[in-house]
């Protein structure tokens, strides 16, 4: 995997803000909504080899730029290795209240006894399709992408595979 999720999100979420995401007034942060946490828990991949069993826990705040919203994260994988970050989310609608989102936080990578993925500035990049519930829970199936785009030599990258429950607050 390359940069490939991360190309994507920056195409459709600036795209979606210069040709709609914002409605019809000027393009403002506001509140939209309630803020939301999240919860991942998914399998991870380095080299094509399962690596074990990753927490994600995500905070994202109410306000929004169209449909792009700051978003804090932490996770934690079964080997103790340890991401922080923070980035946007886009989430576009879908047909019965389906949505799928895209996004892109930049963070920092501590390796415990897990994979050495060359670099401690690690890029996750993210793609999901969920369902949204009347009560504005959403389930979703997301996978990333984690690499240090070239920061250097070594480069191997780590995917996840995950299940999110996403709960308004």
């Amino acid at each position: 995997m390359n940069g490939s999720l991360a190309a994507l999100f920056a195409m459709v979420s600036l795209t979606d803000l210069a040709f709609g995401g914002c409605g019809d007034d000027v393009c403002q942060l506001k509140d939209q909504g309630p803020g939301r946490v999240a919860l991942q828990y998914g399998g991870m991949l380095y080299q094509r080899e399962r690596e074990g069993g990753e927490a994600y826990l995500q905070y994202h705040a109410p306000t929004r730029l169209g449909r792009i919203e700051t978003v804090l994260g932490l996770s934690v994988s079964a080997s103790g290795d340890t991401w922080i970050g923070a980035g946007l989310q886009w989430t576009g609608a879908l047909p019965y209240d389906s949505f799928v989102q895209l996004s892109l936080l930049p963070g920092i990578y501590a390796r415990s006894s897990g994979p050495e993925l060359g670099h401690p500035v690690e890029f996750r990049s993210s793609a999901g399709v969920g369902y949204a519930f009347d009560s504005g829970a959403r389930l979703s199936l997301q996978f990333d992408h984690r690499s240090n785009a070239g920061l250097s030599g070594a480069n191997p990258g780590l995917e996840t595979f995950g299940v999110r429950l996403s709960l308004p607050y």
